[in-house]
């Protein structure tokens, strides 16, 4: 019998709980509920029943991700297989974060999410829900929801306190984490989809270190790259160009765009074969 999992979900502790969230089955996860109001709001979760409750003021995903990796290393919270880490915005069931979590445990993932649904506000078309795919591997996964397994959240979570909003942690330091603890198996689950309801609220905000999240993303890009020079042997050419060298800015470099094009024939070729056969 697999261990466990655990999936926290945010909370603002003043509207409903899991608002966003159908409660259709039982879970098979352990509920984990972050209060980042700072109050103490535990009275208004009873009928919830979580088997885990935090109250901290924070600002950003950063800051949730640092809260839980200290509650659950303070608590000694340590025999789980997967932690998934969903914003107070995802619209999702009970039943599809059961399917979700089944699929990475036969797969055995590393690190995965839900893919996005089409009307969901996102920044990244490549997650995107594919229909007819199970899963398609990736490089990273979002901060918005992102799940991963026992040690690869416990080795990152040294570092978290590096960035406030949570974005680079994503994108970088948990990449690098993967390669030194050689669990690379990384996907988005499309068999699964998830809904993000709410506008994007990092970009252009100054948190309480004087950063915005694009400065926390170089930092944590140099950071990364300090650690590809120091052990260079453990690194991949093409994970340091596709990984560690790509640029993260608002939309979408030309470069990129251009190394698009031979996926886009391959892909409307497969499009024009299926539809012959209907």
């Amino acid at each position: 019998m697999s261990k466990k999992s655990i999936i926290v979900i945010s909370w603002d502790g003043i509207s409903t709980p899991l608002s966003y969230v159908l409660q259709d089955t039982a879970p098979d996860f352990e509920l984990f509920i972050f209060d980042y109001s700072g109050q103490d709001n535990a009275s208004k979760l009873e009928a919830l029943k979580p088997a885990f409750y935090s109250s901290q003021q924070t600002e950003c995903k950063g800051d949730i991700l640092q809260g839980v990796y200290t509650y659950l290393l303070q608590n000694k919270v340590d025999d789980f297989k997967y932690i998934g880490l969903l914003d107070d915005d995802i619209f999702i069931s009970y039943g599809d974060l059961n399917k979700l979590l089944f699929i990475a445990n036969m797969e055995d993932l590393n690190v995965f999410q839900a893919s996005l649904s089409h009307d969901s506000y996102y920044h990244h078309r490549q997650f995107i829900q594919k229909a007819g795919n199970i899963m398609i591997p990736t490089n990273w996964v979002e901060i918005m929801a992102p799940f991963y397994c026992n040690e690869v959240f416990f080795e990152a979570g040294k570092d978290f306190n590096r960035s406030i909003s949570g974005t680079g942690i994503d994108v970088y330091l948990i990449p690098i984490v993967q390669v030194l603890l050689g669990k690379t198996k990384t996907a988005v689950v499309h068999a699964v989809s998830m809904k993000h309801c709410r506008p994007i609220r990092t970009d252009n905000r100054i948190f309480r270190n004087g950063k915005d999240n694009l400065t926390e993303i170089e930092e944590l890009q140099a950071y990364c790259m300090d650690i590809v020079k120091r052990e260079p042997t453990k690194f991949s050419e093409e994970f340091v160009r596709d990984v560690i060298h790509r640029k993260y800015v608002y939309g979408i470099p030309l470069e990129y765009k251009l190394k698009r094009i031979p996926t886009l024939f391959t892909n409307l070729y497969r499009f024009l074969v299926d539809e012959s056969y209907r």
